[in-house]
Parts: C-alpha cells; sequence; structure tokens
C-alpha cells in the first residue's frame, strides 16, 4: 500500500511544527513533556518584564513569566502568570514575588522564601504576595533626586542673585556709582592736601613745637620741684574753704542784704525829699545861696588882695591923733 505523496507532507509538516513549538518552548525554558504548574502574583507596576523572563529561587532559574495582563475589575493592576516547570521545587506559602534587574536593567521574578512556612507549599495556580525592588534607574534617580532639588535651589538662587545684580548695575544706579566714586576720589585728593599742608606745618613749626615741649618739660621740672609748697599751697586752700564752710555766711549774707535794704530805703527818701538829706539834697534855694555866697566871698578876698589897706592898718610909729 502506497502512501500518498500529500500524506508524506503532512506528516512532515506536522512533525516539523512540533518540533519548532518544542524548540521554541525549550529554549524559552518550558519543557512540554515534564509536568509544571501556574503561579499568580498581582503588581502594581511591571515597568520592563516581559512574558518567559526567567522566575528564580536565590538566582537558581526555577520558571519563566508566561503571561502578563491587566486585571479585568479596572483596578489597574497588572496579572502575571509564573510558569514553574522544575517540578522537584516546592514553594511554600508566604513566599514572596519580587520583581528584580540585573545591573543591565533585565528584569526577573525572584522568589524570596525566607518568610515561607515549612510546612504548607503553595499548589498550582496559587497567587503568591508581590514586591517590586527598586531599578538601578530608581535607586539612581533617588540618589540623584536631593541633588537635582538642591541644583534647582541654587540655579533659582543664582536667577535672583543676577536679577538683584542686574537691578543694582542699571544704568541709574552705574551713574551713582560713579559720582560715589568720583566724590570719593576728591575726598582722598582732599585728605592728601591736608595731609600735606599738616606735614608742612609741622615742619615749619617744629622748633617752636620743641621749644613749647621744653617750656613744658621746664614747668614739670618746676612743679616737681615745688611739690611742697603746691602742698602746702593747697592745704591752706583747703584750710581756708574748711573755715568758710565752718563760718556763718548766711548770716553774714542776711546782714548784709538787711543793711543794703535799709541804705536803699535811706536814699530813695532822701530822692524823695523827705528827711533834712532830703530836703538839702533836693531844695535848689539852699544851692542857689551857697553859690552865690561863694561868689561874694570870692570878691571879698579879691578885693582884699588889691586893697588890703581898706582892712588892715599897719603903722612903725603908732596910730595918729
Amino acid at each position: 500500500m502506497k502512501i500518498k505523496k500529500e500524506v508524506k507532507t503532512g506528516i512532515i509538516v506536522v512533525v516539523a511544527l512540533s518540533m519548532l513549538i518544542y524548540g521554541l518552548n525549550f529554549l524559552k525554558g518550558i519543557n512540554i513533556f515534564s509536568p509544571s504548574k501556574k503561579l499568580y502574583a498581582v503588581y502594581g507596576n511591571v515597568e520592563g518584564l516581559l512574558p518567559s523572563n526567567p522566575v528564580l529561587i536565590n538566582g537558581f532559574h526555577v520558571g519563566l513569566v508566561q503571561n502578563i495582563e491587566l486585571e479585568r475589575n479596572a483596578s489597574g493592576k497588572v496579572l502575571i502568570t509564573m510558569l514553574i516547570t522544575d517540578h522537584d521545587v516546592q514553594i511554600p506559602k508566604g513566599a514572596v514575588a519580587r520583581i528584580t534587574s540585573d545591573f543591565f536593567g533585565n528584569r526577573a521574578v525572584q522568589l524570596d522564601l525566607t518568610n515561607g512556612s515549612q510546612t504548607e507549599f503553595v499548589k498550582d495556580k496559587d497567587t503568591l504576595a508581590a514586591s517590586m525592588e527598586m531599578t538601578l534607574k530608581d535607586q539612581v534617580s533617588a540618589q540623584v533626586l536631593p541633588l537635582k532639588n538642591k541644583t534647582e535651589e541654587l540655579i533659582s538662587s543664582i536667577d535672583s542673585t543676577m536679577a538683584i545684580i542686574k537691578g543694582v548695575f542699571s544704568k541709574k544706579t552705574q551713574n551713582n556709582l560713579t559720582q560715589s566714586i568720583e566724590s570719593i576720589n576728591l575726598s582722598l585728593k582732599h585728605f592728601e592736601t591736608m595731609s600735606a599742608n599738616m606735614d608742612e606745618l609741622v615742619a615749619t613749626q617744629k622748633q617752636r613745637v620743641g621749644d613749647i615741649l621744653g617750656k613744658i618739660d621746664e614747668i614739670s621740672t618746676a612743679l616737681a620741684k615745688n611739690s611742697k609748697q603746691l602742698g602746702n599751697a593747697i592745704n591752706n586752700i583747703s584750710n581756708i574753704t574748711d573755715s568758710l564752710a565752718k563760718a556763718n555766711l548766711k548770716g553774714a549774707i542776711d546782714n548784709a542784704d538787711s543793711t543794703l535794704y535799709y541804705t536803699a530805703q535811706v536814699f530813695e527818701k532822701i530822692n524823695k525829699g523827705k528827711g533834712s538829706l532830703g530836703m538839702l539834697a533836693n531844695d535848689t534855694t539852699l544851692y542857689k545861696k551857697l553859690t552865690g555866697a561863694s561868689g561874694q566871698l570870692d570878691a571879698l578876698l579879691q578885693d582884699m588882695r588889691l586893697h588890703p589897706g581898706r582892712y588892715v592898718h599897719f603903722s612903725l610909729f603908732g596910730k595918729k591923733d
């Protein structure tokens, strides 16, 4: 019995497809002829994780990620299906499926068995607790973020500083600074002129200053030599001041004040013409009479000088009969 050519071709195609499927699964780490079990885990984010990424226990390959899909409850969480191909591996309940990445950013699911039970093990289609390890990018970002924030603050501070500097060095401010610098230069020139004048003054008055200092030195020497006399003089002044302090100055001042008061009253009465002295001081008649008598006395003395014979008789031989 001859097998038709078409049947032979079909058998060859089926065998080839079977071998291709087996080869692809084998390359993925799936042995379709060995028993395997499915496990699930739910994540909030599976960035970088792809189907066929390995499932590891302490770095040992025990399976692969078979499928990644969104949950159908609109929660936004991601459900991954892990195919455990190593049938000898026992995964305890409480194990954690942690998504990790290597130095090159390749993702994998690492099964952490440290917190798992030692007596109970997961079964096919069980769901494991999920966690996600920070990627190298996340770690770098966590380290760089504070530096980035500080850099932004620094740039902001630099911008503020530049704005202030720009405001300070505006045209008006530059003119003010220029005027201020010119004023400072003028002041320095005035100080230089004053310094030169002072130097000239000191040079011209050097001899005089030396003489003054010499006089001061002589005075200080004289004071030093006469310190005893100065001490006695100071003691005498002290005694005088003590005596004045002990004296009844208030009584003397009161008496003097009373005397001046009564004297003022007397002069006031004289000015008003009261009393003899007042009448004498204020009566012009007496003044006129005294003036007239003085004039008559002067005329009499003048006549006696010119005609003494009228008033005095001298005779050497006696009076005539």
